[in-house]
């Protein structure tokens, strides 16, 4: 039992008055049993401000009792909406970074469940803990706390005294292992690591005296000091740890506030206001904080006096990487804070900092003005003589007891002095060093040896880390999408920024990436709301990023670059128009961008912008390019004149097809171009297997009646086409693969020739020709097997009867696939004048109403599956003519018509011959004439086009 009154902070949410009227019963009943229990309700006011306070209860408590609901997981897991549930917030982290030093040995907090209660509510951090669940288990809970157990041990008798035997042979008694020579003590690490100090962490440190004694030498006199230095220089714990106490203890007393700019430098002055001010528990109306926002920015002088008059003075109001200002705050918000900052340096009770990376002192200058900023203005120089380097290394280990081996110093003060930039890097060292020290040498060269040394402590530490995110691409994914929002780069500079930690914890693989940052020290909370990077170095001395911010980097140059061309091209336009002149629009064309140039231009803005995102739609669906990708995510959020500078060359000539003004060799010029830039849309090319990709359409059922003599009446079932008649590069597939042409799997019952066809007018996105039947069953067969088509659905060449059915617009029976009479500008054939084939697809409005499948009027005819002198019959056969459909570039129209049927012998080569294929059951042949009415059975064939081996399907 006890002989002390232990003491208790509760940590709970107030989510409601029925459960803090629960806490403070349970409060009042612990202080009724002789325990001193803590509960913020206690407090009306605190001087430091309510972090500050939360902090020191759970330092000074010996138990900590977390009371766990629903709603106090949310907010300790960062789950709820901004400025809700901060003092939750602020004791997770204590709780959590606590758990983290002791390396997860709790001996101090305790999960209770109040009544209803759920273990599911714990957090994470303390589920393997035991928890009492309260009322029942209270008195369990009153005995942990007051030392008084249950079953107590009995008491220990006196030790029976017996006779010595005789003495063993001597034996060499055993070392002990490496590394237990001595009992491990727990001690707090002194060391921050990447992390600036806090004002409470003063006493461990070392080397800025005179930089300290400095700064408040300066802020007696004029009250405002801009501390500007490389980033390295350890500004943020100059002023923390060094300034702070210093003006404390001169003062007696201080009131310490630090905000950073980020986004809005209102609303974190405004939040740091908030903090420290006495809670305000009114639930209804517009926040305080909020409140305290919009008087700042409206009426700055008013709201400094009200605001900054309610704390005790004096006030040391600390705004910490100013820079943020110049690369997070919008220009014109920036501007206005300017006024704010001449309204606080009125207050005669005020002590304003800023510290600032020196990189950005010419943009503080102009912003400040020259003659403030010189009075301001208080220069922090890097740290390179060793007696100060000796005093950061050995001093905060001295203070916690622990000894640096003379032989670690030898070859750590050298490697610090001589290295740019290297007060973090050292610290997160020694750090690290702590956390692995020798029980009785303390900090080892050898363990600086094992680390990698100083350059190579970021990589070591991130070691783990980068091993998962290689191993896994949605961590790696998430990787760039988490940098991209902790990070920028700024006139070739990398700098950090900030991100909204509730956006990156709706996002399981970024919120684990947190996770496993912050555990190793490398990401801070600069208040509830967000999360950054615990340093600046990181971003040089962590590859991963720091290549990320290289080749953001020039992203960024790759938009400057655009945002440049776009103003002189909009220039040229509006020159061009004003003028008058016949022709002068030429100009401002040869300064448009072509795809080549835009598409990387949009990827790289895309990339900026990784959380945008392209809604569906179904013209987009029928590309299959990054670039096309990008525009459709960007499109709504690009200003003038760049969003119609970067407006995608391909669009712009496919829009050109849509009308009948458009002639013929204008379209021949667009496949051309579009071949030449790498023809972006979905259904021409290869996929990412390099496998046709094909863009189907799907058919319905109908009938169709040839014109036969006599006419024959042919039911159709349900089945998908290709968009497109197969082109070159798909059909090159074929001829390249191992197992394609050369392959005699796919040329059973078909006669195989040595060589394929001749690759006349061959451009990637043209209708591949001289293709024979043969060949292109063969085809077929080859693309079922290679995307595993079993059973009842093949790659095949439709039947004439399907072909026409698509050719006519179905039940509409029409001449043509459009609607109407022959209509010229709708085909490449004799007319056209082009006088051989074109890209596929440039005649759009030649299509036949509600199946966007182009090109069945003209370009190449196209065979189909059956015989042509017996329709029914589809059976592999050599030597029997085969159906065309379509007429071809060099035919008449009336060769073009949808029911105009003509044969070629299977073998036929000609520059005028294609074919398409379909997706659908396979179609079983018939052996005896075809009725008047014929329906395809749908059964399972004995033959198919070639045997079910070859084919892929059974």
């Amino acid at each position: 039992m006890l002989d002390h009154s232990p003491r208790v902070f509760i940590s709970y949410a107030q989510e409601s008055e029925d459960h803090s009227a629960w806490v403070l019963a349970l409060a009042t009943r612990l202080r009724g049993g002789g325990i001193t229990a803590v509960i913020d309700r206690y407090f009306p006011w605190v001087e430091k401000g309510w972090r500050t306070w939360m902090n020191e209860q759970i330092e000074q408590a010996e138990w900590v009792l977390v009371v766990c609901t629903d709603e106090y997981k949310r907010r300790f897991d960062g789950n709820t909406p901004a400025g809700s549930g901060r003092g939750v917030r602020w004791e997770s982290q204590h709780i959590t970074q606590a758990l983290y030093d002791e390396k997860f040995s709790n001996r101090r907090f305790v999960p209770l469940l109040p009544p209803g209660g759920d273990e599911a509510c714990i957090p994470f951090v303390l589920k393997d803990y035991r928890n009492f669940r309260l009322d029942e288990e209270y008195e369990a809970l009153y005995r942990l706390l007051t030392d008084q157990p249950a079953t107590p041990a009995p008491a220990v008798g006196e030790i029976r005294h017996l006779s010595p035997l005789p003495p063993p042979s001597p034996a060499k008694p055993a070392e002990p292992p490496a590394g237990q020579a001595a009992p491990w003590l727990e001690i707090a690490n002194p060391y921050p690591g990447l992390a600036a100090f806090r004002p409470e962490e003063s006493r461990f440190f070392f080397g800025r005296e005179a930089d300290t004694a400095r700064v408040v030498e300066r802020l007696e006199q004029s009250r405002f000091v801009s501390v500007v230095g490389r980033s390295g220089t350890g500004k943020s714990s100059l002023v923390a740890a060094g300034v702070v106490p210093a003006l404390e203890k001169r003062a007696g007393r201080l009131t310490y506030l630090r905000f950073k700019p980020q986004s809005d430098p209102y609303r974190q002055l405004a939040e740091a206001l908030d903090r420290a001010l006495p809670e305000d528990r009114s639930p209804f109306g517009q926040s305080r904080a909020d409140e305290i926002r919009q008087a700042l920015a409206s009426d700055p002088v008013q709201a400094v006096s009200e605001h900054l008059g309610a704390l005790p003075a004096p006030v040391l109001l600390f705004a910490d990487q100013f820079e943020e200002l110049f690369t997070q705050t919008p220009p014109a918000a920036a501007n206005r804070f300017r006024e704010l900052i001449d309204a606080l340096r009125g207050n005669d009770a005020l002590y304003l900092v800023l510290t600032l990376r020196s990189e950005f002192m010419p943009r503080l200058a102009d912003w400040l003005r020259a003659e403030l900023f010189e009075a301001s203005l208080l220069v922090l120089d890097s740290i390179h003589d060793e007696e100060r380097l000796r005093a950061i290394i050995v001093r905060p280990a001295a203070a916690s007891g622990v000894a640096v081996q003379p032989e670690l110093l030898a070859e750590l003060l050298p490697a610090a002095r001589d290295m740019a930039g290297a007060l973090p890097l050292l610290a997160l060292t020694l750090a690290q060093l702590f956390a692995r020290r020798d029980p009785l040498k303390g900090l080892t060269l050898q363990g600086y040896r094992d680390m990698g040394g100083l350059q190579k402590v970021v990589e070591q530490a991130l070691a783990p880390i980068d091993r998962r995110i290689a191993g896994n691409p949605a961590l790696a994914d998430a990787c760039e999408r988490l940098f991209a929002e902790l990070a920028t780069v700024i006139d070739e500079l990398p700098t950090r920024r900030t991100a909204d930690v509730q956006r990156l914890r709706a996002d399981a693989p970024l919120s684990a990436l947190v996770d496993a940052l912050r555990a190793q020290g490398l990401l801070a909370d600069p208040d509830d709301r967000h999360v950054e990077l615990a340093h600046e170095t990181l971003l040089t001395h962590w590859p991963r990023l720091r290549e990320w911010c290289g080749r953001y980097g020039e992203k960024l140059a790759l938009r400057r670059q655009a945002e440049l061309a776009a103003s002189d091209w909009q220039k040229a336009r509006a020159s061009e128009k004003a003028s008058g002149q016949p022709g002068s629009a030429r100009r401002s064309d040869l300064l448009r961008w072509t795809w080549e140039r835009q598409k990387p231009a949009l990827e790289a803005l895309l990339a900026l912008h990784p959380h945008l995102t392209a809604q569906p739609d179904d013209d987009f669906a029928n590309f299959v390019d990054t670039g096309i990708t990008a525009w459709r995510s960007l499109e709504s959020v690009l200003a003038e004149p760049l969003q119609s500078f970067l407006a995608p060359e391909p669009l712009r000539l496919l829009a050109e097809l849509k009308s009948d003004a458009t002639p013929h060799h204008r379209r021949e010029e667009i496949g051309l171009r579009l071949n030449q830039m790498g023809d972006p849309r979905h259904g021409v090319g290869l996929d990412g297997k390099g496998l046709p990709d094909l863009a189907w359409v799907d058919i319905p059922a109908g009938q169709v009646t040839l014109e036969t003599d006599p006419p024959e009446t042919f039911v159709v079932h349900p089945f998908r086409i290709a968009r497109y008649p197969i082109t070159w590069r798909q059909y090159r597939a074929f001829l390249d693969a191992a197992d394609g042409y050369r392959d005699p799997r796919w040329w059973d019952e078909l006669k195989h020739e040595d060589q394929p066809g001749e690759e006349r007018w061959s451009f990637a996105n043209y209708p591949a020709i001289h293709v024979s039947w043969y060949d292109a069953v063969a085809f077929c067969r080859w693309l079922s097997d290679r995307l595993g088509l079993l059973g009842d659905e093949a790659i095949r060449l439709p039947t004439e009867w399907e072909w026409q059915w698509v050719a006519q617009a179905g039940a509409a029976a029409a001449e043509y696939p459009w609607h109407g009479e022959w209509n010229a500008m709708r085909a490449n054939s004799y007319e056209s004048g082009v006088g051989r084939t074109t890209a596929v697809g440039m005649y759009p409005l030649g299509a036949p109403a509600g199946w966007p499948v182009l090109d069945l009027a003209g370009n190449v005819w196209e065979w189909c599956a059956n015989e042509y002198q017996a329709p029914a019959s589809i059976a592999p056969s050599t030597d029997v003519s085969r159906v065309l459909r379509g007429g071809a570039w060099g035919r008449d129209p009336g060769y073009c018509r949808a029911a105009y049927r003509y044969g070629g012998a299977p073998g036929y080569r000609f520059s005028g011959v294609g074919f398409r294929v379909c997706r659908g059951s396979p179609i079983e042949p018939l052996r005896a004439a075809p009725a008047k009415s014929f329906s395809p059975s749908h059964a399972r064939p004995a033959i198919l086009l070639g045997p079910a081996s070859a084919c892929g399907a059974a």
